[in-house]
Parts: C-alpha cells; structure tokens; sequence
C-alpha cells in the first residue's frame, strides 16, 4: 500500500500532496501551470509532491492547459506526462486532452484518497 499525506490550507487555498514513501528529497520541481507545481525523484522516474495553489478556483475551471509541461523538451515532457496520467496522482489531476496537454483538477472523495 502506498503512502499518501493531503494538508489543505484553507487560509491559503493550497492543497498539499506529498506521495513519498520515505524521507526521500524532491530533486526537480516543475511548474506545470502558474497554481500546478510538482516535484520529482532525481531521475525523473516518480512524481513526488504535489501542490495546487488557490485550489477552489482550479476546481472551477473545466480546463487548464499545463503550459509549463509544453516547454519541456519532448522526452522529459512524454515521461512526466506518462507519471501525470497513472496513480495516484490522476485522482488530483485528469488528463482531458494529451495533445493538447488539458487537464482538470479533481477533488478526490475518501474512497479516492484511500485507493490512491
């Protein structure tokens, strides 16, 4: 079973994802989208942390183009596209469109969070 930490800020409207299973350090942050950043392991390999900040108005949005994700250069872009669209982390983030690299933010219920 993997391990799994939420803390939401209501103050700040962010939610916090850490998927780490131990004390591993995040070694490549990524901005996905001016609110969507991510961090990885050193070799690209898992999406470790991840972090939506003014959570409510991305909930709102049936679409957010991952602008950031689009100025990768293209390997690096297909593998964290690939880790963006597998669990746990596609109960956060719904990939719409892969060419067009659309997502939507999702608010995972109990039953989500716990498969995750």
């Amino acid at each position: 079973m993997r391990s799994l930490r939420l803390i939401y800020d209501a103050e700040g409207d962010i939610l916090d994802v850490d998927f780490r299973l131990t004390g591993e350090k995040p070694q490549q942050g990524i901005e996905l989208h001016d609110n969507i950043l991510v961090w990885t392991d050193a070799q690209g390999s898992r999406i470790l942390h991840l972090m939506l900040l003014s959570y409510s108005a991305l909930l709102e949005q049936p679409s957010l183009p991952l602008t950031g994700l689009k100025k990768l250069p293209a390997q690096q872009r297909t593998n964290l596209l690939r880790l963006l669209t597998s669990e746990p982390v596609k109960r956060f983030l719904v990939c719409l469109d892969e060419k067009k690299v659309r997502f939507r933010v999702t608010e995972p219920g109990v039953r989500e969070v716990a498969a995750a």
